[in-house]
């Protein structure tokens, strides 16, 4: 479904808003011949993977993610095994929001946006932006679409 909600004129983030966020380097410890090699791994997060959504606000009845927000899995760095990421020592960490919007909240939380910045693998990564569809704007109903006066079709 279309995202039809918008905030500050970008799409909100919900469990179903189809957000994506692919970040580089998440750099993790690899197992090697010689011991841990620290190798740069692609990783990307979905906001169906949401949590610590907002309890009792929806958009079109999917959770809405707010400034404590996260996405509870991220892959792609399966493979550092010998430790987990340089800084976080996990892999598959969980991705957070670092940007959000500063005058929408919902429950008192800054709304999450697409474009927001977020964090992956429990902040191992630089910050990544949310990419997700904008805002659709639904047409007009047929009836809105004649004169008042007439009933004519508006030209």
């Amino acid at each position: 479904m279309a995202n039809t909600v918008g905030v500050n004129k970008l799409s909100v983030v919900t469990k179903d808003s189809h957000g994506v966020t692919m970040a580089f380097p998440d750099v993790c410890k690899t197992p090697g011949p010689a011991g841990p090699i620290p190798i740069p791994y692609p990783n990307v997060a979905k906001s169906s993977d949401s949590a610590k959504t907002a309890d009792s606000v929806t958009v079109a009845g999917k959770p809405l993610c707010v400034k404590d927000s996260n996405f509870s899995t991220s892959t792609g760095d399966e493979a550092g095994t010998a430790g987990g990421g340089v800084a976080s020592s996990k892999t598959q960490g969980k991705a957070e929001f670092v940007n959000f919007s500063f005058d929408v909240k919902a429950e008192g939380r800054n709304v999450a946006r697409a474009l927001d910045l977020m964090l992956h693998n429990d902040k191992n990564t630089p910050p990544f932006p949310l990419m997700q569809p904008p805002v659709v704007a639904l047409g007009e109903r047929e009836e809105k679409l004649k004169c008042p006066c007439c009933g004519e079709p508006r030209r």
